[in-house]
């Protein structure tokens, strides 16, 4: 049969790859009722291959069944390899409505149907009106199909276009463009007597026909189908340690704390209904959703009738009626009894297990419903976070968040009087020797911080000290090496201090010293005093320049350039006279010797200045 493709559609798939270049496998069919030489046997197979339609218990295909509506949809969304987690999000969003317009009869559809909505191959509203099991229309097919590999743009775009089935009159004009495209790529033709047929039901080897040479033109292409909103997301469920102003922490199934910024443009609701952060809702179950890292949404349960505990199993033990478990307390070791039933559900690591195979000390969440144990969640709780600290504050509990190599920001309470070891290299420090910026290891064991490894790398530098600059925040040392590169190094109120293999106090380092310092990352660690500052109380050199409104004066000595700032100098004189004379008065090439002290190695603060000639 000819088609009559208009110049418009031509020149929209001129760069489209043909079916007709595309080879499909043609693979024997092990189905009972399709014998190899059927003309739709490699389709049939290479949908069998992918797992994507497939026959009956019986080992039959019914390859001239009609397909239903539902079975349709079911087998599009596989299109997509979605994982388990991702289907259990799309449900959380799509499932309700699919229950509610969808018969009980095709509940082993309903996760299917929900992907379905999600990747927009069907909009709800064309759900609820459609009958799901009766069989579906070709032109209805066509444009899920369509939809489901992500070309309904293209599609739209050749709406009119003028094709000759010789019932092209009965294509539903809302649906031209799709069957156009389908046909310009080789996926439908036309059946016998060069009809499309657009009303009629479609069987189930020209399903795999079409599906087949589909998902051939897909893979020729290179595309990759994905579902845009749930690209990049993540989503982390705990119950919430603190809540207010922007900021969430949850505390994790793992004992552990996540701490989650999140923004004005965030959906914030409690029990479905819009709300802002606040501390009402600290201790109550929350869901963040996370797109590409940042929080898109939080989901707070809040009811009167629950409560949540964590804690670290302390023991297990068989009573009368069931068992009881004691929990300690994170914080101060405070161990609670709890009653299990028969009907608390119970999970260890992902899998469900009687209360008997619960395990010590693995940290607990537990969900009473009316002081009734509804539910318990066990979970290892060993384990490494490696990354930056962002921010170390002090007071009796210390807090230290950790950005790790994912972004993920963890907040660890740690209780002053009873800190877990510190370590820098093979070194025992103290927590105040940590900074932000360090990279550290931090080590989880039981639920608490067992250990802090600041995992910075230790580098030497050498050179003169040229400045010193002290804030409320830090003390920042600038040493210029042999190579002229200035190097802006904080300074740890700590650092060991030493000339050759005697310690010395940090104040015998003064500006103008050559020290060798050993720093981890951009903090300097240890000292070693090579040569000390001069202690010259003045300083004699040919003037340069002067600037009077910066009240500087530029010298020239042994070679070096030395800057005499004059603001504070008390008097200047000219000595062939004897008489006090303004900056002004001191001309270039003259002699000056300044009395007073060098506050960096290039910078003099002069007290008295004298021009000699």
């Amino acid at each position: 049969m000819r088609f009559k493709i208009s110049t418009r559609l031509l020149s929209v798939l001129m760069s489209v790859v043909l079916l007709g270049s595309l080879s499909v496998p043609a693979l024997a069919s092990d189905y009972s009722d399709v014998s190899d030489d059927r003309w739709s046997a490699q389709y049939i197979a290479d949908l069998a291959k992918r797992g994507i339609l497939t026959g009956y218990s019986d080992g039959a295909y019914r390859p001239t069944n009609l397909i239903t509506a539902a079975e349709a949809l079911a087998v599009l969304s596989r299109f997509y390899s979605l994982g388990d987690e991702v289907k259990s999000w799309i449900y959380e969003d799509y499932g309700a409505y699919v229950e509610k317009h969808a018969d009980s009869s095709l509940s082993w559809a309903y996760d299917e149907l929900a992907v379905c909505l999600a990747a927009g191959i069907i909009t709800e509203s064309e759900l609820a009106s459609l009958n799901l099991t009766g069989a579906i229309e070709k032109q209805l097919l066509s444009v899920f199909l369509v939809r489901a590999v992500q070309l309904e743009k293209t599609a739209l775009s050749l709406a009119g276009t003028e094709l000759e089935f010789s019932d092209a009159k009965d294509i539903s004009a809302a649906y031209t463009g799709y069957v156009a495209l389908l046909v310009s790529l080789g996926i439908v033709t036309g059946g016998d007597g060069g009809n499309f047929l657009p009303h009629s039901g479609v069987t189930r080897e020209v399903t795999a026909a079409m599906l087949s040479r589909t998902l051939a033109y897909i893979e020729g292409i290179g595309a990759k189908l994905s579902i845009a909103k749930y690209e990049g997301m993540s989503k982390v469920e705990g119950i919430i340690y603190s809540a207010g102003s922007g900021v969430l922490r949850l505390r994790l199934g793992s004992g552990l704390i996540r701490e989650f910024a999140v923004p004005s443009s965030a959906s914030v609701s409690v029990n479905g209904e819009a709300k802002i952060l606040s501390s009402l809702y600290n201790g109550s179950h929350a869901i963040v959703t996370l797109a590409d890292g940042a929080v898109s949404d939080v989901k707070i349960t809040s009811d009167t009738s629950v409560t949540w505990v964590q804690g670290n199993l302390a023991s297990v033990t068989a009573a009368s009626g069931g068992y009881y478990i004691y929990l300690a307390d994170l914080a101060t070791g405070t161990k609670t009894r709890y009653d299990l039933t028969s009907s608390t559900v119970i999970t260890q690591n992902g899998k469900t297990v009687a209360a008997s195979a619960l395990t010590t000390p693995y940290f607990v969440t537990l969900k009473l419903v009316n002081n009734t144990a509804a539910a318990l969640i066990s979970r290892n709780n060993d384990c490494e976070i490696s990354g930056t600290i962002t921010a170390l504050d002090y007071g009796t509990t210390v807090t230290l968040k950790v950005s790790d190599t994912n972004g993920a920001l963890w907040y660890f309470p740690l209780d002053i009087s009873n800190l877990p070891s510190i370590t820098r290299g093979e070194t025992a420090i103290s927590i105040d020797r940590l900074s932000v910026g360090s990279k550290v290891i931090v080590a989880v064991d039981d639920s608490k911080v067992k250990s802090i490894s600041s995992e910075d790398s230790e580098n030497t530098v050498t050179g003169e000290l040229m400045s010193v600059t002290t804030t409320t925040d830090a003390t920042t040392w600038v040493i210029k090496d042999k190579n002229g590169k200035s190097w802006d190094l904080k300074l740890d109120a700590n650092a060991s201090v030493y000339s050759g293999s005697k310690a010395i106090l940090l104040s015998a380092v003064g500006v103008g010293a050559t020290v060798k310092v050993t720093v981890y990352g951009d903090t300097i660690t240890e000292i070693y005093l090579i040569s000390a500052a001069s202690s010259t109380s003045k300083v004699t050199g040919t003037v340069l320049a002067v600037d009077s409104s910066k009240k500087t004066i530029t010298l020239l000595v042994s070679g070096k350039l030395v800057y005499v700032d004059a603001s504070s100098a008390v008097a200047i004189i000219k000595s062939s006279t004897g008489r006090t004379i303004g900056l002004s008065g001191i001309t270039a090439e003259s002699t000056v010797v300044a009395y007073g002290s060098y506050t960096n190695s290039v910078s003099f603060s002069a007290v008295t200045i004298i021009m000699e000639s």
